[in-house]
């Protein structure tokens, strides 16, 4: 027994003499493949040292005390701390191999790397010494309890790496320091956004270990992506990297979270697409939302709680506030069941300093008052300086000139401002400094210069004062044209609509597919009919302007809705929608969105569906709309084709297609494949796509089977 113990000490010895030299040499260690693999098992084993330093601590100083002379008793001492000195020693080396791999904070994997070693040396010497050891007892328990601190403090900072910063004791920091939050003062991103980044992606993105040279435990760290590029795109359809990969099958290895991890719910996938739509912008409130924006319901019923304590007044009678709303004077909760009210005024034409006073019933319950490009003037600031509980003012782009400006000082309770677009002055702003609760103030367009904004910031110091963006030497990139057709699909002919915000910008078009410039191509009129089958394309030019991207439509033409469909195979069982109906519901799917019922996903079968006809139907081509996600494995069919006939078993066919692939990664988008032929009669038609049965070289899943996904098939 004593032999075989000593040869498994000597494969231990060994392995740490390798770990000392592996560390000597570490900055020109390169792992080959094959040891990646046993690198990458130090997960497996980790709990092993850890449950054995214990385990043999508790035997060699409770068990093997009590029954001293027991030689069965004594050899599995010498048991337990050898096998503890080996999974020590393995487990140090396999997260040598690790440490590695790209993903991991050199400076992070420091602490956890050396004590880990430490370990292995530790048991491995007291199992060489254990006899001389034990004759020396402060010597002994120091070693001892010595071994249980550097294995606590290893698993920790192991943990850290892994599952991110200060993971033991989060949940009850989390708990001990969380406040409710007012609904007033939630913000999109720090309130509903950034909870969800941290309960699910921190563990891998933080500055201990970067999956993907990707870090999200900052805001600046968040803007600046990862190896692939940028997370976000607010103008993409598919809102760019990250959404996108939420949104791949749960088995693709490029989904995010990934398998095994807490998976996005439903609600959270809502609240991160909304935040990028509306620009990502990290400091934007949700009250400064509209009252129907889903992030504020969403924001309504999350903090309303919170928003009700905040106020102590009692709620406007019902009476009053039926009286009071008008369809240019909107009154509205600040959130489900509070006392708070907001007030927006709409339509210049329709306002008159009469509907302002009306609302003195109501002056202490009005928490917010939207007077934005109303034609107010200066004597009106004596009636908004009675809303004793006013806590938001927007009087941008009024009439105001700064006189009387000081009645506002008169607003304890004031916390934002806005003054923009209004002839206001550095010394009409003074006025208001002895506003304590002021803490935003927007002053964009204004007679106050660059020059006035040190003076005004030393005398109002805890005010955010936004003065705007002011660079006379940079050129500003256009915003795309604005689509404002809802339908995709022409049943029939409708008007092309088109519109750009920006004054003077010109939009220019093609309708062949063609890329749209300043000179070729037809400026936007606003009588372009579509009738069939088209690709719109669009772009907006100013001069003194980086000209837009080009934003691309197709436009699905649909003459003959069949009366019933058939899927004579099924499609995949994780993307049914709403079987053969869906081919022909004119319910278009979402780019990025392939998992709602509006999509057939097909894999291990060929499409091949049947559509009928109660009436013979005179036809000359059909389309079948499909969607191409490359990254997530959806490509074009290989073939396509379109059977016809008047009776099921004498079908004739009637056009293939073969789509041309793609050769690289590229953002989602929706395709049209229309297959022409010859006038025919006919009352049923079966459609046929095919799946690429093996991805391309270039393709990250190369060697997959790709899918194919379609959400309706147009006859015309």
């Amino acid at each position: 027994m004593r032999a075989v113990q000593k040869n498994i000490f000597n494969l231990v010895f060994g392995i740490n003499i390798l770990l000392i030299f592996l560390l000597v040499f570490e900055n020109s260690l390169l792992i080959p493949t094959w040891l990646q693999v046993l690198g990458r098992m130090h997960p497996l084993f980790l709990h092993f040292p850890i449950t054995l330093v214990f385990v043999f601590i508790f035997w060699h100083f409770v068990v093997v005390k009590k029954m001293v002379g027991n030689e069965w008793i004594v050899n599995i001492d010498r048991w337990l701390l050898l096998i503890t000195a080996f999974a020590a020693s393995i487990t140090a080396l396999m997260g040598l191999f690790l440490s590695k791999e790209k993903g991991y904070d050199i400076d992070a994997l420091q602490l956890h790397k050396w004590s880990g070693v430490a370990i292995a040396f530790i048991t491995t010497m007291w199992f060489a010494y254990q006899e001389w050891v034990q004759k020396i007892p402060w010597l002994h328990y120091s070693i001892a309890g010595l071994s249980a601190g550097i294995i606590l403090f290893t698993g920790h900072q192991g943990g850290t790496i892994t599952h991110g910063p200060n993971f033991l004791l989060a949940p009850i920091e989390a708990v001990s320091a969380k406040q409710p939050v007012l609904l007033s003062e939630a913000e999109i991103y720090t309130h509903l956004v950034q909870p969800i980044l941290q309960t699910k992606c921190y563990s891998c993105h933080n500055d201990k270990k970067s999956k993907g040279e990707l870090r999200i435990d900052t805001e600046a760290l968040l803007l600046k992506g990862g190896k692939n590029g940028k997370l976000w795109d607010s103008a993409a359809t598919d809102l760019g990297l990250l959404m996108r990969r939420v949104h791949l099958p749960l088995e693709n290895k490029k989904h995010m979270p990934p398998i095994g991890k807490p998976q996005l719910t439903d609600m959270e996938i809502q609240i991160l697409e909304a935040w990028i739509r509306k620009g990502a912008n990290f400091k934007t409130k949700l009250t400064d939302l509209a009252t129907n924006d889903e992030l504020r319901i969403i924001g309504q019923e999350k903090f309303s709680k919170s928003a009700i304590e905040e106020f102590d007044f009692e709620p406007a009678s019902a009476a009053s506030l039926k009286k009071l709303n008008t369809d240019y004077r909107v009154i509205s909760p600040l959130s489900k069941g509070s006392p708070a009210l907001q007030v927006d005024f709409f339509s210049p034409t329709a306002f008159s300093l009469s509907q302002l006073n009306e609302l003195l019933e109501i002056k202490t319950q009005v928490v917010s008052l939207n007077l934005n490009k109303m034609p107010l003037k200066d004597d009106a600031l004596s009636t908004i300086a009675q809303f004793s509980n006013l806590q938001k003012l927007n009087l941008s782009f009024t009439q105001i000139t700064g006189k009387n400006l000081d009645q506002l000082s008169k607003l304890a309770s004031l916390q934002q401002l806005s003054l923009s677009g209004t002839p206001i002055e550095k010394k009409d702003l003074l006025l208001l400094a002895s506003l304590k609760n002021l803490s935003k103030l927007y002053i964009w367009n204004t007679k106050i210069s660059v020059n006035d904004m040190p003076d005004l910031q030393k005398k109002m110091k805890t005010v955010l004062i936004e003065k705007g963006f002011t660079d006379d030497t940079s050129i500003i990139k256009l915003t795309p044209p604005i689509l404002l057709n809802e339908e995709q699909v022409i049943t029939t002919p409708i008007k092309l609509k088109l519109k750009h915000y920006i004054n003077g910008a010109s939009i220019r078009y093609t309708l062949d597919g063609a890329e749209p410039d300043s000179i070729h191509s037809k400026e936007y009129s606003g009588d372009i009919i579509l009738s069939g089958n088209t690709t719109v394309k669009s772009k907006a030019f100013k001069k003194g302007w980086i000209s837009s991207n080009t934003i691309e439509t197709y436009f699905f033409s649909s003459k003959f809705k069949p009366d019933s469909a058939v899927n004579i195979l099924r499609s995949d069982d994780n993307y049914r929608g709403d079987g053969a109906n869906t081919l022909i519901d004119l319910a278009k799917g979402e780019v990025n969105n392939f998992k709602s019922p509006k999509w057939l996903g097909y894999k291990l079968n060929r499409m091949e569906s049947l559509l009928l006809f109660n009436k013979t139907v005179n036809i000359k081509s059909v389309t079948l709309s499909t969607l191409i996600d490359i990254g997530s494995y959806i490509m074009p069919p290989t073939s396509i084709e379109v059977w016809g006939g008047n009776e099921l078993n004498q079908l004739k066919l009637l056009g293939r297609l073969t789509p041309p692939q793609p050769t690289a990664v590229s953002k989602g988008y929706l395709k049209g494949y229309e297959i022409n032929f010859a006038p025919t009669s006919l009352k049923y038609i079966k459609v046929i796509a095919v799946p690429i049965a093996v991805l391309p070289k270039w393709h990250p899943g190369k060697g997959d089977k790709g899918w194919v996904f379609v959400d309706e098939v147009y006859v015309n």
